[in-house]
């Protein structure tokens, strides 16, 4: 059963990760040991190693941060926009930016927090990707990304037409991961693909929708959660990935109280302990929970289909 109350409520120094949105989803730079190894959906086989820090890509010779944009700087709740462009601090997509951290709070049953997440818009997809491939020269092409070191919580975008699906997806990244730092991928992909969408979608991404129910229909394709929380590396994920891991999180939050509830007490635990039990595990367990969950998933899945008609 869909909730009809689905959705948003009411009004760290040498190693990072890097997650970049791309057009089928994002890809992840994993740090190992102070050096950084660039993968992604169409990253190389032996992909090439930088060695330093975040702050040392940014800056040049000279100390000077000179690719990075700075002509507009505002301080918005968590955020700190650093804009190639004049930018108001009333424009519409920087009040939907700071009313996300509420939504993804009271949503996810986390805190805020007065981390800020740094924003660098550049004026233009051309000088995005002249800033990336002179200070990430390893990673692939991608409309934006979010990157989270042990001190900062960055997203890097270009103002492009779809800025405002991509500054939703990467902020959430920030806004979650300044609460909780060591997210599943898959949860991790599936909560920002979640709020990705404007508020009054109700976080249900038709695309995904369509996507996964065709996948259906064609027998291609099946449900198991178990399956996408054994997918630990980004280069691995594909589209079927990033839906799947969006399909769950929705059915998590909006078919019942429990299931919400279930989905806030796990995002605790990792924020309490670092780790905790895979969810498919804990979901198993549930009170009331009957028969496999691929099959409520299933049945979830045709009904959103039904509802958008991609069935």
């Amino acid at each position: 059963m869909v909730s009809s109350s689905c959705g948003p409520p009411p009004p760290r120094v040498a190693s990072f990760a890097i997650v970049a949105l791309a057009t089928a989803g994002c890809g992840m730079v994993l740090a190992v040991s102070g050096c950084i190894h660039a993968v992604g959906l169409d990253a190389l086989a032996t992909p090439p190693v930088v060695r330093g820090n975040l702050g040392t890509w940014l800056t040049d010779a000279g100390g000077t941060a000179a690719d990075l944009p700075r002509r507009t700087e505002l301080s918005v709740g968590q955020l700190v926009i650093h804009a190639d462009f004049p930018l108001a601090g009333q424009h519409r997509l920087v009040r939907e930016l700071d009313g996300l951290r509420t939504d993804v709070s009271q949503t996810l049953g986390l805190p805020v927090s007065d981390e800020p997440v740094n924003l660098y818009l550049f004026d233009s997809p051309e000088r995005f990707d002249a800033f990336v491939a002179k200070r990430f020269p390893m990673f692939p092409a991608r409309r934006a990304f979010f990157v989270e070191t042990d001190t900062t919580l960055s997203v890097f975008a270009a103002w492009q037409d779809r800025v405002a699906e991509d500054l939703r997806h990467e902020t959430t990244h920030g806004y979650v991961h300044a609460v909780v730092p060591a997210l599943p991928l898959w949860l991790d992909e599936g909560i920002a693909e979640f709020f990705e969408l404007p508020r009054a979608d109700s976080g249900l991404h038709a695309a995904h929708v369509a996507h996964l129910a065709g996948r259906l229909v064609e027998g291609t394709w099946r449900p198991d959660l178990a399956k996408l929380e054994a997918v630990t590396s980004a280069a691995e994920l594909t589209q079927d990935h990033y839906a799947e891991a969006w399909c769950w999180v929705h059915w998590l939050l909006c078919t019942t109280p429990e299931r919400r509830e279930l989905l806030q007490e796990y995002l605790a635990d990792i924020r309490r302990n670092g780790t905790a039990a895979p969810l498919s595990v804990q979901l198993m367990r549930a009170p009331g929970q009957r028969g496999d969950l691929s099959a409520d998933m299933t049945r979830h899945l045709e009904e959103l289909a039904r509802s958008t008609g991609a069935l």
